[in-house]
């Protein structure tokens, strides 16, 4: 560990805060690690959105409407 804190010391003041950026970071990855639950997952998959076969019918016409009038030229 006192080496750790002695080559900490060696650093620049840029330096010392790109070291602490980076410990923020792994124990920002750590926390999220533990908060991994099942029902963390639960939540989040609850607010994906689902479409009615209506939702889904409008791109058809769409489609249709689309591939009829928008005809690629001969060459």
């Amino acid at each position: 560990m006192t080496d750790i804190v002695l080559k900490y010391s060696l650093l620049d003041k840029s330096g010392r805060k790109e070291v602490n950026d980076f410990l923020d970071f792994l124990l920002q990855k750590q926390r999220e690690k533990k908060g991994n639950s099942l029902s963390a997952y639960k939540k989040k998959i609850l607010g994906v959105t689902t479409w009615s076969d209506s939702d889904i019918d409008s791109f058809r016409v769409n489609q249709e409407l689309f591939n009829s009038s928008w005809k690629p030229e001969k060459w």
